[in-house]
């Protein structure tokens, strides 16, 4: 988590951990050969023996640079491990042969022998090449999270502003029906329209403030359809049958608001409108269930031409909601027959 921290920090200077990796590199390597040779003594490091050392990590950073910036990303990230594999042993051994013949040249007589010297420096250059392709591995892991925490809020503000062009569409989109109910008893001059403008004030204080909830309890939102229907019933038929059947008492239950109001306006348009002798509309709540709301609607209507589908703006603006908010977590069966339409739909809130 440190180094995690540590990489997130100096992200905008990338210089920095690279200076700061050579640095305690050059310290540890002076100390681990002040503890491997007995006779070795701090007083003992003069120019030749510095400037081999130099010269020691310098081919170390050429060979750890031809992995991280060529052989990673251009065969390891790419999957040809076959040919990653060949070309690290041939800039292992590139290393060990140039640090071999630069050391013979510093150390002349003194230098070890062939064997114990390549061995030591496979060691060495093989505990560099693993060391920084852990920190590279690490630090592109870093950054592959970061991009997706960036991707994914991107979509989810994508989602939101979605959602909230979907709602602002329903609010006017239901007063435009509303108040085309409200012209038509003006134009009769009925004894009904104050009442319906009463009602109307209690459903745009639900849209106004209930509504901008993301959940909003199943028993609210019952309340505001109960009005509804009692809107749309002022200025329909009284041959009209309608029932509203509540399942189980789980009013406590919450889902996105304005979800079953389209449903309701479509039955109330071709419903009511119905040529029949008995037109009727039927809704049922099923609350039983605390993990999930089941709605049914089915309502009569006129046979229509096949190219002219039952509904409006309303059913595709719910049909996108549920595909935004509730992914494989609804269920939705319409059944459009010539003179039937019903609705089937079930949500899992938990």
């Amino acid at each position: 988590m440190i180094l995690k921290g540590f990489i997130r920090k100096n992200r905008k200077h990338p210089l920095i951990p690279h200076v700061i990796f050579w640095i305690v590199s050059i310290v540890l390597f002076t100390v681990v050969l002040f503890y491997t040779r007995g006779d070795f003594n701090i007083s003992d490091i003069d120019i030749t023996l510095a400037t081999n050392i130099l010269v020691t990590i310098f081919f170390l950073a050429v060979s750890v640079y031809i992995n991280l910036l060529w052989l990673i990303p251009a065969f390891f990230n790419r999957q040809r491990y076959g040919l990653f594999l060949l070309l690290e042993t041939a800039n292992i051994f590139l290393f060990i042969i140039l640090n071999f013949v630069v050391s013979y040249f510093f150390e002349g007589e003194q230098h070890p022998n062939f064997f114990s010297e390549v061995i030591a420096e496979l060691i060495l250059v093989l505990i560099f090449l693993v060391v920084s392709t852990l920190f590279k591995l690490m630090r592109d892991s870093v950054k592959m999270q970061g991009v997706e925490l960036r991707m994914k809020e991107v979509e989810k503000q994508k989602i939101e502003a979605e959602l909230r062009a979907l709602k602002a569409q329903i609010n006017p989109h239901f007063f435009f029906n509303t108040l085309n109910s409200l012209y038509s008893l003006t134009l009769d001059k009925s004894e009904k329209a104050p009442e319906l403008i009463l009602k109307l004030s209690d459903l745009m204080r639900y849209l106004i403030y209930e509504s901008k909830d993301d959940q909003v309890a199943i028993g609210k939102q019952l309340g505001f359809l109960q009005s509804y229907i009692y809107l749309e019933r002022l200025r329909t038929d009284e041959s009209l049958t309608l029932t509203f059947d509540i399942k189980g008492e789980n009013f406590q239950n919450k889902t996105e608001p304005l979800l079953y109001i389209a449903f309701i306006e479509n039955a109330f348009k071709h419903g009511a409108k119905s040529r029949g002798s008995h037109p009727f509309i039927h809704i049922t709540f099923n609350l039983e269930r605390t993990d999930r709301v089941g709605f049914f609607i089915e309502n009569n209507k006129e046979p229509q031409p096949q190219d002219q589908s039952h509904g409006g703006i309303g059913l595709v603006n719910v049909k996108k909601r549920l595909e935004l908010l509730y992914p494989e977590k609804h269920t939705l069966i319409i059944h459009d027959a010539d003179n039937l339409y019903s609705a089937d739909l079930t949500l899992i809130i938990s």
